[in-house]
């Protein structure tokens, strides 16, 4: 009984033993087939089962990798030498499996280094944070003439740059102020001379006066604070730290002597309101410092001045690219590609068009007004590479990867290798294969959205033209916490996925939409209906989604001020937007606070509501380049005459430039806190078509 228990364990183990060897697939007849594989955008286990359907050959992966999106254009190559390759390009490996057929799988070595390098992009981070730091401190020492001049010589050696001088080209263009220009009475532009200051100017002079002690806790994701009348836990705004023109106090001052022809122009004041601050915090899921610039400024004339509250919010991008060299991961992909010189080599400068197939079409992705057909994403263009040189390719695919083709480049691969290359590591393998893997994979692994989520919603909107809000809710509701964390923090890049359908109005109200998405049929009816729904009727993870989606990533802006705001200040509700994804030009802000009371009578208690807009429509014109030139409003089929006349001018200027009208359906999303305080989110959906010229508006006779 012993003996044979004994064998049976010997026997398990040297099969596990086997099975845990590397599968040599080039011995299995059934993957001896030639075969075409096209495949672009899609999931490992999908993509495996496929190939396996082709051959007869059971194909799995391990469950961790089985979502991840792949690129296989290959055409008529024996199916072992597909999957090889297919390792090859995402350092896996395959083995058999136990049921038979073969498993794909992350093996250790390349697991564990994965795992040290997404620990090491934290003390990346870090690093990159005080080097800036520290070339924002050496930047500030300089006069602006200094500054110029030390810009210009790193400009001339920038290929060479050492770390520390890579951190004070950063600085130094944040550093510098701007030379805005302004048009005469007679027409003629000239220098206002008037410096302007981008909003990064007092962000970089923040950083270089924040003290030592406090760089840690910027790092650890604690929110640090700068005022010119600082609390106590803020520091001392520094006089240098100028916030933009429009964020500073401002008169009219006349120009003209004439008092039949009074022109006049607006002057900035040469230092920071009474009331300005910045805060500061290192976003935890992205390499870079989120900031909120805060200003109560005085407008107008000093006899009837006026004043509204501004806040203003943006990130600056660390890049941590250089302190990831050291690593083995980083080492191991950059050996593993081929150098640029022998990459060009391998391709031909020009290839001629196929005549055997048509090029692959090229999906038509809904990015912002929907008038930028070249761009793409990176697994587009290795698949239109694949069809124009006739190589096999293989490769990650991220959506999350934004690039662009221009017409004239698909015949000439070279010029789509240098800017793949930026993306992408690739190498030419010897037996004619192109491998691509992604510098950031393991951040766009995270973060990107599966495409049984994505491929529904580009079903439908190709079908119907628009999805519904509550297309948008199911989606919010089934993003991780992780990717809502990204897109919030993203918002200030551009991080959406290429998708057919609009993806930033998610973007731009995704915590009411995922506040939307934690509701009940009952409590979603109630909303449909216009009423208010009260805060103490929801349940505790309702309760938190309302609180996420009525607050705001930065506190308040009275913390930072030692005295109280003065009671007179409004709210500035275009600087309050969230203007990276909101429609503004069509007349639309995605959120604001502190909105004006609604004319009909609101709970005296925390609650919320959802009510539809009427649909609108916005006409504009579209330059012959894919570009919104001018939007323009009009609430009838005639134009007033200056309005007539700026559209002709605009359209006989660009011969290619066409009419285009956008159609909007709204939303709005209403919270009320417990402190009073409104927040409304905007839901805006656009369809966009051409349009024609209405007619000019009929004059009136003078009598």
């Amino acid at each position: 009984m012993f003996r044979g228990l004994l064998c049976v364990a010997v026997a398990l183990g040297l099969l596990s033993a086997v099975l845990a060897q590397p599968a040599k697939l080039l011995d299995d007849p059934l993957l001896q087939r030639r075969m075409t594989v096209w495949l672009k955008m899609e999931p490992m286990r999908d993509a495996l089962r496929q190939i396996g359907r082709q051959t007869g050959v059971s194909l799995r992966c391990q469950d961790a990798i089985a979502d991840e999106k792949v690129a296989i254009f290959v055409e008529e190559r024996p199916a072992h030498e597909i999957l090889t390759q297919l390792a090859k390009a995402l350092r896996y490996e395959w083995r058999k499996h136990e049921d038979g057929g073969y498993l794909l799988y992350v093996p250790d070595e390349t697991r564990l280094q994965e795992e040290k390098t997404v620990n090491a992009v934290r003390e990346a981070r870090r690093r990159a944070l005080q080097e800036l730091i520290q070339a924002a401190r050496e930047v500030r020492k300089m006069s602006i003439e200094q500054r110029a001049l030390e810009r210009e010589r790193l400009r001339e050696k920038h290929s060479t740059l050492t770390l520390q001088e890579s951190a004070r080209w950063s600085a130094l263009y944040g550093m510098i102020p701007l030379r805005p220009m302004r048009q005469t009475p007679e027409g003629e532009w000239v220098e206002t001379g008037e410096d302007d200051y981008d909003d990064e100017y007092a962000v970089y002079h923040c950083l270089a006066a924040l003290p030592d002690r406090a760089v840690d806790a910027l790092v650890n994701g604690q929110v640090i604070g700068f005022s010119t009348k600082p609390p106590h836990g803020v520091f001392l705004l520094p006089d240098d730290a100028l916030l933009p023109n429009h964020m500073r106090d401002r008169r009219w001052v006349q120009e003209s002597t004439s008092a039949a022809d009074w022109v006049g122009r607006e002057q900035t004041a040469l230092h920071n309101s009474e009331f300005a601050g910045v805060w500061l915090r290192m976003a935890t899921r992205l390499s870079a410092v989120e900031y909120q610039l805060v200003s109560l400024p005085v407008w107008g004339d000093a006899d009837r001045p006026s004043r509204s509250l501004h806040r203003y919010e943006s990130a600056l991008s660390i890049d941590i690219t250089p302190f990831l060299k050291e690593h083995d991961l980083q080492r191991f992909w950059d050996g593993w590609a081929t150098p640029e010189k022998a990459l060009q080599e391998a391709f031909p400068e020009r290839v001629t068009p196929r005549e055997d197939r048509p090029a692959p079409p090229r999906p038509q992705y809904r990015i912002g007004d929907g008038s930028r057909p070249n761009w793409a994403t990176s697994a587009d263009i290795l698949e239109q590479l694949a069809w124009a040189t006739r190589r096999p390719i293989i490769g990650d695919a991220f959506r999350l990867v934004v690039s662009y083709l221009e017409p004239g480049e698909l015949l000439a691969p070279r010029v789509v290798l240098g800017r793949l290359s930026a993306d992408c590591w690739l190498r030419a393998d010897e037996s004619g294969y192109l491998l691509a893997r992604h510098k950031f994979y393991l951040s766009y692994r995270r973060y990107e959205l599966p495409e049984a989520w994505l491929r529904p919603l580009e079903q439908k909107y190709t079908q119907q033209g628009w999805l519904t809000l509550d297309d948008y809710i199911v989606l919010a509701g089934k993003l991780t916490d992780a990717q809502v964390e990204f897109f919030t923090q993203g918002r200030h890049f551009w991080t959406v996925p290429m998708t057919q359908f609009e993806f930033e109005p998610l973007v731009a109200c995704l915590p009411a939409l995922r506040f939307l998405a934690s509701l009940t049929p009952a409590q979603r009816q109630q909303l449909a209906s216009g009423q208010w729904l009260p805060h103490r009727r929801l349940n505790s993870t309702q309760q938190r989604r309302f609180q996420e989606a009525s607050g705001d990533r930065f506190p308040p802006a009275q913390q930072l001020f030692r005295e109280p705001l003065p009671s007179d200040a409004r709210p500035n509700y275009f600087d309050l937007a969230n203007l990276r994804y909101s429609p503004w030009a069509y007349g639309f802000r995605a959120v604001s606070d502190n909105a004006p009371e609604s004319p009909d009578s609101a709970p005296q208690e925390p609650a919320v509501r959802l009510t539809a807009e009427q649909e609108q429509l916005a006409p504009y014109i579209l330059s012959s380049h894919g570009y919104v030139r001018r939007w323009f409003s009009t609430r009838s089929e005639e134009l007033d005459d200056y309005i007539y006349d700026m559209v002709k001018r605009e359209l006989d200027e660009d011969p290619g430039a066409r009419l285009m009208a956008a159609h909007l359906r709204g939303h709005t999303i209403e919270f009320i806190t417990e402190s009073g305080r409104r927040k409304r989110y905007r839901f805006v959906l656009s369809r966009f078509e051409p349009s024609t010229l209405p007619e000019r508006k009929a004059r009136k006779e003078e009598p």
